[in-house]
C-alpha cells in the first residue's frame, strides 16, 4: 500500500498545480508581465510528466531510484505551486496599493514591489522549475517509464472501481444500530449488579478492531438504567498514551465551567475533581460515578489512576468501563474473574441490513443486486465497521451487477483495514483524498467542526480557487460521510451537519495515507529529526529537545502547522511556504512582526491563547482567508486591516475583540457578530458586506439612531444570511422611542430562515413582518424560526400563521400582550377557509405575564399536515400567570408533547388535545386552578405523564388504552382522590411516583404491570392499600413514606423477585407486610415508624441483603429467621424497638461493618453480646 500512496500523493499535487497554472496564466498580471507562455508551458510540462505516474507506481517496487524520482517530482510541483501563489500575492498587493493610493512614483530598484525586479525573480523561478521538469522527464525515460496517460486531472488515475455519477447529498446518521440490544443488556447488568460493591470496579469490553466496542460503550453510557443508576458519568478517550493527569482533567471538564482549569499538578487536579464530586453529591447519602475509558492500549499507569479514583469518592458502586483490543489489558483490569465482555460478531443478515440501508439511498435495490449484496455481507465476517464502510462505498458505486461483482470479487476481504482502504480508493477525486488525508492532523476522537475543516481544506488549496470553494468543500465532506469515513454526526434543528468524528481505524488509515506529507511530533512519538524535509504538514504537541533542529529542517517547506507551543521562539528562519497556522489553545503571548512574511498564509487560528495584540505586519497577509480568535478577550488590531482583501471568514465570540475597518472587507462570508458602537463600528460598516452568509448577531442596536441609519446596514441585499439576531441592550430603562424605526430599517432579505429579536422596545413590529408582497406571499415566507424575546412594549403580535415554512416559534417575556387572537393567525384581508401554521413543529409561550386569552379562529385548520408530513409536535406554555384556558380546539392530530408550567390561573385545557394520534408526553406543572384535564383514554402512544402542583385536580382520567405509558408521576395534588382504572392496561409502565396527594383514597390494581421497576408513594395520607396482587416481576424499588392510613401492601409483592430496595417509612397503621422469602435480589431493607408492625417476615433466600435498618417500630417483636441466610450483610441498625426480643444469629457474617442497637429494651443482653462478638 505504501508505494501506491506515494504515487497518489504526487499525482494529487501535480494535478492541483496543473489546474492552478492554467488559471493563473489567464490572469491580468501574468499577461502584463509576459508570463502567459511560460505558465502554459509549465502546466503542459507537469501534465506530460504526470503521465509517467501510473507506470512509476509499479516500477518503484523494483527500482528504488523511482521512489526518489517521485519525491523530487513532488518537491518541484510544490515549488511551482509557491511560484503561482506569489503571482496571486503580487496581484492582490498591487490591488491594495492602488486602492490605498499609496503607490510611490519613484521605487527602490531592489524593492520586491518593483515590477522589474519581481518579473526577473519570477522568470528565473519558472525557468528553474521548467529545467527541473525537463531533467525529471529525461530520468523517467532512462528508468523505462511509460506514459500511460496523456492528461492529469482531478480524477484518480486508473481507479480500481468506477464511481457512480450520483451526487452524494443525502446521508445517514448512526442512530440505527444493529444487533447490539443483548450486548447492551448484559453490560448494563454488569454495571448495576448488586453483587459488586467495590469502591471502584472495572468492566472491560474487549474485541477485534471494528467489532463495535466504542459503539457498545456509547449505547451503555446512554442507557436509561445507567442514567438512573449513576449520579455522574465521564467519558475519556485514552488511546496509546495512558496519561493519568489528562484523564483526570478530562473528567473535570465534564463539570460546568471547568475548561479554564490548567494546573499540571496531579494532587491539585485530584483535589479539584474530588471537590466537584462532593459538591455534586450534596446531601445525598450515596454517590456513584461511571467512567468510560475508550480505546486503551496499555495500562502501565493503571495503579496510579486507580489510587486517584479511590480517593475521589469513598462510596461503593463506582464503575469503570474500558474498551480495548488487547486481551492482556482486559485481563489485567477486570476486577473479578470472567467479568470482561466480548461483543459478538453480527449475523450475516444483520450485516446485510447495515449495507442495504447505506447502499440503497432510499430507493429499492434490484433483486440481482440484493443477491450480490448478501454475498458481500457474508464477506464482512460479522464486523459492523466493515459492513458500514462497504455500504457507503456501494452507495457511491454504479448500480450495475458488474460494478457490484467487481467489489465482491476484489482482494480486500482479508482485513477491516483493507476494506477501509477500498473505501478510500473509491473516492471520486484526488482532491477528496487529500481532504481525507488532512484529517490526520487532528488527534483520535477529535470532534471536527465541519465549517472549520472545510476552511482548512480551502487554505491548503484542495478546493481550487473559484468563488464556490465552500460549496466544493461541502461536496467533498458529503462524499467522505457517505463513504462512512466520518461518523457520530451532530446536526442542528434544520438537519445541517455541525460536527462529526472518525473511527480510530479510519484515523489510522488517514495517518497511513498521509505518512509522506504529515508528521505528528508528540511526547510519546518516535523522535524524527533526520530526513524530514519532504513533510508538508506538522502537528506539535510537545516541546522536546530535538524540536529546534526539526523546525529548522522542516520550516521552509511546511504548508500547515498546528502547534501547542510558541514555535517562533524556537526558530531563526521563517515558514516561507506556510498556508495554515493553528495556535488554538497554545501557550503563547505574542506573535512576531515576521508574521507578515508568511505571504502564502490563508488560515490563522489563535483561539484560546493569551495574545493581546496582532502585529502591524499582519496587514501584509493579502491571501489570508480565515482568521479565528475565539476566546480572546480584548484582542487589538493594527491599522490597515482593510488590506486583508481575501479575508472571507472571521470567527470571534467577544464584542470587545471586534475588528475595525470591517466595511472594507467586502469578501467576508462569515461574521458571527457585529456590535454597534457610538463612534467606531457604526452600523453602515455592514453596507457593502453582501457576501455574508450563515449567522449574524447584531448587538447594541441602541446605538442606531433612526431608520435611515439602520437602512445603511443594507440587510435586504444579504441573501446568503440564514440567521439574524437583532439585540438591544438589557440595561436601559427608557429611550425606546426609536426602536420601532430602527427595526423597520433592518428589513432582511426574503431568503432569511431564522430571526431572533431580543430586548426590542417598540410597541409594534415592523411592516415587513406583516405585509404581503405583490405576488401575495409574505416577505418572510422562507422563515423557519422566529424568537421574540423581551419585547416589553409590544402589545400586538404579527400574523405569523400565514408563513408557509414556519417551524419554530418562541414568544418570551412580552409583558404587554394580552390576547392571541385572529391577528396572530392572519391578516384581515385573508379570506376563506384558512390553514394556519401549516409547517409549525414547536410553539413556546414563556413568561407572557399579561396574556389572558388565547382564542382560536373560526373556519381555521390549526397546524395541518404540511405536504403530507406530520408537523406540529411540541407545545410549551410556561409562566403565563394570567392565562386561563389553553385553547386547543379542532384537529391537533400530530401533537407529541404538551408542557404547561407555572400558569397559576389556568383552569382548562381544550379538548382538541384528544385528537392527537401520536401524543407521547404530557407535563402539567404548578397549575393550582386546573380542576380537570381531557380524557387520556385515546392516548395509546402516551409514554410520560407528569402532573405536579395542580391542587384542584381531583381525578386523573387514565382510560383503558394507555398501552405505551412508561412513566407516571403525580406530585402535590392536594385534592386528587382517584386515578383511572385503565392504568392496569399500561403493561409498558416502568415507573410510578405518587407524592403529596393527601386525599388519594385508592390506586388501580397493579397486577400485570410486568415492566414496573420503580414504585414510590409518599404522603398519601388516605391511601389504605397498595394493590400489588401479582406479576410485578420487574419491580426493583418500592418506597412507601408517610401514608398514615396504609394498612396493607398486596401479597403479590412476594412475586417481585427482582426487588432490590424496600423502604417503608411512617406508616403507623401498617400491621404486616408480605413474606419476603425468595427476595434473592434484595439489598436494602429500611423500615421506619411503622408502629403496628409486629414481624419482619424474612423467611429465607435474602442472600444479597446488605443493609437492614429498623427504626421506631414500637410493636415489633420478631425478625424472621431467614435473616441468617443474608451472609452479605454489611450494616445492621436497630433503633427504638422496645418490644424486640430477639434477632437471628449473625455469627460468621464476614462483611458486617456497622452494627448499632439502641433503645431496644427487651432485646436480651446475651443476644446483644453474641452479636457484638460476631
Amino acid at each position: 500500500m505504501t508505494v501506491a500512496i506515494l504515487s497518489a500523493v504526487v499525482a494529487a499535487v501535480v494535478a492541483g498545480v496543473v489546474s492552478k497554472a492554467t488559471s493563473v496564466a489567464t490572469e491580468q498580471i501574468s499577461v502584463a508581465l509576459g508570463f502567459k507562455k511560460e505558465l502554459h508551458r509549465l502546466g503542459n510540462s507537469l501534465e506530460m510528466i504526470g503521465a509517467f505516474l501510473q507506470d512509476a507506481e509499479e516500477k518503484q517496487k523494483e527500482i528504488n531510484s523511482v521512489k526518489l524520482w517521485l519525491q523530487r517530482l513532488k518537491d518541484v510541483a510544490h515549488e511551482a505551486d509557491d511560484v503561482l501563489d506569489e503571482l496571486d500575492y503580487e496581484t492582490l498587493r498591487r490591488k491594495v496599493e492602488i486602492g490605498n493610493r499609496k503607490r510611490n512614483k519613484v521605487r527602490n530598484f531592489c524593492s520586491s514591489s518593483n515590477p522589474i525586479v519581481f518579473r526577473l525573480k519570477m522568470a528565473n523561478n519558472i525557468k528553474d522549475i521548467l529545467n527541473c521538469l525537463d531533467e525529471l522527464s529525461k530520468l523517467a525515460k532512462d528508468f523505462g517509464l511509460q506514459q500511460l496517460a496523456l492528461a492529469i486531472d482531478q480524477k484518480t488515475p486508473g481507479p480500481i472501481f468506477e464511481s457512480s455519477n450520483v451526487e452524494t447529498v443525502s446521508f445517514l446518521d448512526d442512530s440505527h444500530i444493529v444487533g447490539r440490544k443483548i450486548d447492551v443488556s448484559k453490560v448494563v447488568d454488569l454495571l448495576v449488579s448488586p453483587k459488586d460493591e467495590q469502591v471502584v470496579s472495572v468492566v472491560p469490553i474487549v474485541g477485534m478492531a471494528g467489532i463495535g466496542k466504542t459503539t457498545l460503550a456509547r449505547l451503555v453510557y446512554h442507557d436509561v438504567d445507567v442514567e438512573s443508576h449513576f449520579d455522574k458519568k465521564f467519558w475519556v478517550c485514552v488511546y496509546d498514551d495512558f496519561d493519568v493527569k489528562r484523564i483526570l482533567k478530562e473528567m473535570l471538564d465534564h463539570f460546568p465551567n471547568q475548561h479554564a482549569f490548567v494546573s499540571e499538578n496531579l494532587n491539585v487536579i485530584t483535589t479539584k475533581l474530588k471537590e466537584k464530586i462532593e459538591q455534586a453529591k450534596g446531601e445525598n447519602e450515596q454517590f456513584k460515578y461511571l467512567l468510560v475509558l475508550d480505546d486503551v492500549w496499555n495500562v502501565d499507569k493503571w495503579d496510579e489512576l486507580k489510587r486517584c479514583l479511590l480517593g475521589l469518592n469513598k462510596d461503593r458502586g463506582n464503575k469503570v468501563v474500558v474498551t480495548t483490543r488487547i486481551e492482556e489489558v482486559a485481563s489485567k483490569l477486570e476486577t473479578f474473574p470472567n467479568r470482561k465482555y466480548q461483543p459478538e460478531i453480527l449475523e450475516d443478515e444483520e450485516c446485510w441490513s447495515i449495507i442495504k440501508e447505506k447502499a440503497s439511498r432510499d430507493s429499492p435495490l434490484s433483486p440481482e443486486l440484493e443477491l450480490i449484496g448478501k454475498e458481500i455481507a457474508k464477506q464482512c465476517q460479522g464486523v459492523p465497521l466493515a459492513a458500514k464502510v462497504i455500504g457507503g462505498t456501494l452507495s457511491n458505486t454504479e448500480r450495475s451487477q458488474a460494478a457490484w461483482l467487481k467489489i465482491q470479487r476484489s482482494d480486500v476481504w482479508n482485513s477491516v483495514e483493507s476494506i477501509l482502504k477500498l473505501s478510500f480508493d473509491h473516492l471520486s477525486s484526488l482532491c477528496s483524498k487529500k481532504c481525507f488525508a488532512y484529517c490526520s492532523m487532528f488527534p483520535k476522537d477529535f470532534c471536527f467542526e465541519k465549517e472549520q475543516l472545510i476552511q482548512l481544506w480551502m487554505a491548503e488549496g484542495f478546493l481550487g480557487s473559484s468563488t464556490e470553494m465552500m460549496d466544493t468543500g461541502n461536496r467533498y465532506f458529503d462524499e467522505l460521510l457517505s463513504n462512512s469515513l466520518f461518523q457520530d454526526v451532530q446536526k442542528d434543528k434544520w438537519g445541517n451537519i455541525l460536527t462529526c468524528k472518525m473511527h480510530d481505524l479510519v484515523h489510522d488509515l488517514a495517518l497511513s495515507v498521509s505518512k509522506f506529507e504529515t508528521l505528528i511530533f508528540q511526547e510519546n512519538s518516535t523522535s524524527v529529526i533526520d530526513g524530514v524535509s519532504h513533510f508538508r504538514r506538522l502537528c506539535i504537541g510537545y516541546d522536546g529537545e530535538s524540536l529546534s533542529k526539526l523546525l529548522t529542517d522542516i520550516a521552509p517547506k511546511l504548508h500547515s502547522l498546528f502547534s501547542e507551543i510558541d514555535v517562533f521562539k524556537k526558530l531563526s528562519r521563517t515558514f516561507t511556504s506556510l498556508r495554515v497556522l493553528k495556535f488554538s489553545g497554545a501557550n503563547i503571548l505574542e506573535l512576531p512582526d515576521s508574521l507578515g512574511e508568511l505571504k502564502h498564509l490563508r488560515y490563522m487560528d489563535i483561539s484560546k491563547t493569551s495574545i493581546a495584540a496582532l502585529p502591524q505586519s499582519i496587514i501584509k497577509l493579502y491571501l489570508l482567508q480565515t482568521l479565528r480568535f475565539m476566546g480572546c478577550q480584548r484582542l487589538t488590531f493594527p491599522d490597515g486591516l482593510r488590506n486583508l482583501i481575501s479575508l472571507k471568514h472571521i470567527h470571534f465570540d467577544c464584542g470587545s475583540s471586534q475588528p475595525v475597518e470591517l466595511q472594507y472587507l467586502t469578501s467576508l462570508q462569515t461574521l458571527p457578530m457585529f456590535c454597534v458602537g457610538i463612534s467606531e463600528h457604526r452600523i453602515d460598516a455592514l453596507k457593502c458586506l453582501n457576501e455574508l452568509g450563515g449567522e449574524l448577531m447584531m448587538c447594541n442596536l441602541v446605538h442606531v439612531r433612526d431608520k435611515q441609519e439602520a437602512d445603511g446596514a443594507n440587510l435586504d441585499h444579504k441573501e446568503k444570511l440564514c440567521k439574524v439576531t437583532f439585540e438591544w441592550s438589557t440595561e436601559r430603562k427608557c429611550n425606546y422611542y426609536n426602536d420601532g424605526a430602527v427595526l423597520e430599517g433592518l428589513q432582511p432579505h426574503s431568503s432569511l430562515q431564522s430571526l431572533i429579536v431580543r430586548n426590542y422596545g417598540g410597541e409594534i413590529f415592523p411592516s415587513w413582518m406583516l405585509r404581503p408582497t405583490k405576488t401575495g406571499s409574505f416577505l418572510l415566507d422562507n422563515l423557519m424560526e422566529l424568537e421574540l424575546i423581551c419585547c416589553m412594549n409590544c402589545y400586538r403580535l404579527p400574523p405569523l400563521g400565514q408563513l408557509r415554512n414556519f417551524k419554530f416559534l418562541r414568544l418570551s417575556d412580552m409583558g404587554q400582550v394580552e390576547c392571541m387572537g385572529n391577528e396572530f393567525y392572519c391578516n384581515k384581508s385573508w379570506e376563506g377557509k384558512k390553514e394556519v401554521f401549516p409547517a409549525l413543529k414547536t410553539l413556546t409561550l414563556e413568561r407572557m405575564k399579561n396574556l389572558k386569552e388565547w382564542t382560536a379562529m373560526a373556519a381555521t385548520i390549526m397546524f395541518p399536515c404540511f405536504r403530507g408530513y406530520v408537523c406540529f409536535l411540541f407545545l410549551n406554555v410556561l409562566y403565563c400567570t394570567e392565562l386561563e384556558i389553553v385553547q386547543i380546539t379542532g384537529r391537533w392530530s400530530s401533537l407529541e408533547e404538551l408542557c404547561i408550567s407555572r400558569c397559576k390561573k389556568l383552569s382548562k385545557i381544550g379538548q382538541g388535545i384528544s385528537t392527537s394520534t401520536c401524543f407521547k408526553k404530557l407535563i402539567l406543572d404548578v397549575c393550582p386552578n386546573l380542576s380537570s384535564i381531557p380524557d387520556l383514554q385515546v392516548f395509546s402512544s402516551l409514554r410520560t405523564l407528569g402532573i405536579y402542583g395542580c391542587n384542584k385536580l381531583e381525578y386523573v382520567p387514565v382510560g383503558g388504552r394507555c398501552f405505551s405509558l412508561e412513566k407516571l408521576q403525580i406530585f402535590r395534588c392536594e385534592k386528587l382522590s382517584k386515578i383511572g382504572d385503565g392504568l392496569f392496561t399500561s403493561t409498558c409502565l416502568e415507573e410510578i411516583k405518587l407524592s403529596g396527594c393527601p386525599n388519594l383514597i385508592s390506586i388501580p390494581d397493579l397486577e400485570g404491570l410486568s415492566s414496573l421497576r420503580v414504585l414510590h408513594i409518599y404522603g398519601c395520607d388516605k391511601l389504605e392499600i397498595v394493590p400489588i396482587t401479582g406479576r410485578c416481576s420487574s419491580l426493583e424499588e418500592l418506597h412507601i413514606f408517610q401514608c398514615q392510613k396504609l394498612s396493607k401492601v398486596g401479597d403479590g409483592l412476594s412475586s417481585s423477585n427482582s426487588l432490590i430496595e424496600l423502604k417503608l417509612h411512617v406508616c403507623p397503621n401498617l400491621s404486616s407486610i408480605p413474606d419476603l422469602e425468595g427476595f434473592s435480589s434484595l439489598r436494602n431493607l429500611d423500615i421506619y415508624g411503622c408502629h403496628k408492625l409486629e414481624i419482619i417476615p424474612i423467611t429465607g433466600k435474602c442472600s444479597l441483603l446488605e443493609k437492614l435498618k429498623i427504626f421506631y417500630c414500637v410493636k415489633l417483636n420478631k425478625i424472621g429467621d431467614g435473616l441468617s441466610t443474608s451472609t452479605c450483610l454489611k450494616e445492621v441498625k436497630l433503633f427504638g424497638c422496645p418490644n424486640l426480643c430477639s434477632i437471628p444469629d449473625l455469627e460468621g457474617f464476614p462483611f458486617v461493618q456497622n452494627l448499632v442497637i439502641s433503645d431496644c429494651g427487651k432485646l436480651e443482653a446475651r443476644t446483644r453480646r453474641r452479636l457484638l462478638t460476631s
